[in-house]
């Protein structure tokens, strides 16, 4: 914590993850987690403290459930549910309820408690954010058990929220049409409070240490998601900078939207499309009026999580309600990317020592092909509603992708002899890149698809060796690094060789700073998240594609990636440095 000139004027600084600036005055939310008496009870009591433990988890997970079609934060809460359901955690409370003749709070509330301390302070971020969410549950739990109704929070005007931490409970409890803001203690750019600011699109900042302790409800501050800061008592010189920031940021905001339909195309005439990620029906609407020319990639993978279950049918009426709701724009679906930290754990028989080398993406899909063409059928069927098409995740080589298609051809054929002739004969197939290995032979898979699409994120990842997530090698996490270059150049090679269209669907592809560099070397399509589209599609506007090809051949030849990203935030400033402001 640093103070101004002015006494009364406290910055506090932190961790940046959700752009924009909000003026409000703050709101602490405490933290209750009382722990309850320990109580002993009477052996014929012992059934009727394990129903009330039962009555406590089947009304949390309704909860959950319920929490998970309102905010469509599907991977958060399936996570909450493994933890509610875990057997070795409610055997184990049961047991001891029985032997032990303890009341049923106590013994949850302490096993939850021990496992909560072995990761309180652990350096991993991942399991870090694991405390966050055995404490949810926790705390679920236990207002069931006490018989508890917490409504939600409501605001009479904005405010920006002070917490300790932020559970995704907390979030979903509160006023969201308030809530202008999240100033944390703890937290990293993966946080649930870190994802649900930037889904929600207002300002958050983290690792605001001891803010919640020093601030009080009711007192006005700013919060700035760009440069990490919470200005306490702001003074008025701050209060008119600040509210300069954000009339500049509404100016162009307003600009984007009056030319954010019009097509992405240099100033010398190249033209790149530009689509949306997607993951939601409820997103489609958004996705639209972003201008998005199509779903450059539709997560199909959180439709399973919501329900591993889900007939043909039912999938047929999720697909078809997407591409109808599109209006002609492209669809592009992702068969399921299971695997890694998302497989369910009812597909695996045992626990991989490394899921994200084992058996996920197209792999899962090929090891269970009828549940992998219950998917295809219910695709296939979509498409007689529109300009559709599908990708296979995490592929290999050449012979994943002929396998799967061999797949989708019996699918197609089931469909023709059942009577479903609309099905159209041929549908775009396409490969994504994030294997080092698919890179590699990207001269090999071509002639199978239409399309390529780079998913960067396990790309970089798989190529450098680095888990993005753990502090200690994030920096070396580098987009820009010349082996992903390298790779990324071999399949723009290998897509022009035989005339296949090669897209990025992955996080780069929405980086501003890197946008001259991805036209130099050649990208057809970008795919990013909805509010990045009309900040992608100005800055192509802006940009010379002649330029950036020159700022390609000279970034192939450069050895450090810290330069090479320099090199492109230079052409990116001088042609829309306002964007990126």
């Amino acid at each position: 914590m640093t103070t101004s000139a002015t006494t009364a004027e406290k910055i506090w600084s932190g961790l940046a993850v959700s752009s924009g600036v909000a003026e409000a005055v703050a709101h602490i939310l405490q933290d209750t987690f009382d722990e309850p008496p320990e109580e002993e009870i009477q052996p014929e009591d012992v059934d009727h403290e394990l129903e009330r433990l039962n009555v406590a988890l089947e009304a949390t997970k309704t909860e959950i459930r319920a929490l998970q079609e309102r905010t469509g934060e599907a991977e958060i809460f399936e996570t909450h549910l493994m933890i509610l359901e875990d057997v070795s955690i409610l055997e184990h409370v049961r047991r001891t309820v029985r032997t032990k003749h303890r009341s049923v709070d106590s013994v949850y509330f302490k096993l939850m408690r021990k496992h909560m301390e072995a990761l309180r302070g652990v350096d991993d971020p991942y399991l870090r954010e694991r405390f966050i969410d055995i404490k949810d549950i926790t705390q679920r739990v236990m207002r069931h058990l006490r018989g508890e109704d917490r409504s939600e929070l409501t605001f009479d005007h904005p405010v920006i929220i002070v917490a300790h931490d932020l559970t995704p409970s907390d979030t979903v409890q509160l006023d969201r049409e308030k809530v202008v803001g999240f100033a944390i203690e703890t937290g990293s750019t993966n946080s649930h409070a870190a994802i649900i600011a930037r889904s929600l699109g207002i300002p958050a900042v983290v690792r605001l240490h001891g803010i919640s302790g020093e601030l009080h409800t009711g007192e006005r501050v700013v919060l700035d998601g760009d440069e990490g800061l919470l200005v306490q008592h702001p003074a008025n010189a701050t209060l008119k900078r600040y509210r300069q920031i954000e009339a500049e940021a509404e100016a162009l905001d307003d600009l984007l939207q009056s030319v954010c339909q019009q097509p992405a195309v240099t100033s010398d005439g190249r033209t790149v499309r530009v689509g949306a990620n997607a993951e939601f029906v409820d997103e489609l609407d958004s996705i639209i009026e972003s201008g998005a020319e199509e779903i450059g990639l539709f997560r199909t993978e959180f439709i399973y999580l919501e329900e591993p279950d889900a007939s043909e049918e039912t999938l047929t009426e999720l697909y078809t309600e997407v591409v109808k709701k599109m209006g002609g724009r492209r669809v592009i679906f992702r068969t399921l990317d299971l695997g890694g930290d998302k497989l369910d754990p009812m597909l695996a028989e045992e626990p991989e020592p490394n899921p994200f080398l084992g058996w996920r993406g197209i792999r899962v899909s090929l090891g269970r092909p009828d549940f992998f063409k219950r998917q295809l059928r219910a695709l296939l069927r979509a498409s007689c509603h529109g300009e559709t098409a599908i990708m296979f995740p995490m592929v290999s080589g050449v012979a994943e992708v002929r396998a799967a298609k061999r797949l989708l051809q019996q699918c197609r054929q089931e469909l023709r002899d059942e009577g479903l002739h609309c099905v159209p004969e041929s549908i775009e197939i396409g490969a994504m890149i994030e294997i080092p290995s698919a890179a590699c032979t990207a001269d090999l898979i071509a002639p199978e698809v239409d399309f390529f699409s780079l998913g960067t994120n396990d790309l970089i990842q798989y190529t450098i060796a680095v888990d993005r997530l753990n502090d200690r090698v994030a920096e070396l996490y580098q987009s820009t690094h010349p082996g992903v270059l390298r790779l990324i150049k071999m399949v723009v090679d290998a897509s022009r060789q035989h005339n296949v269209r090669v897209a990025m669907c992955g996080e780069m592809a929405g980086e501003l700073e890197l946008t001259p560099l991805l036209m130099g070397l050649g990208l057809d399509e970008l795919s990013a998240s909805t509010g990045q589209v009309p900040f992608v599609k100005q800055a192509i506007r802006k940009l010379c594609h002649r330029d950036c090809e020159q700022l390609a051949v000279a970034a192939l030849k450069e050895q450090d990636a810290g330069v090479i990203h320099e090199m492109s935030k230079v052409i990116a400033r001088k042609f829309y440095g306002d964007l990126l402001d």
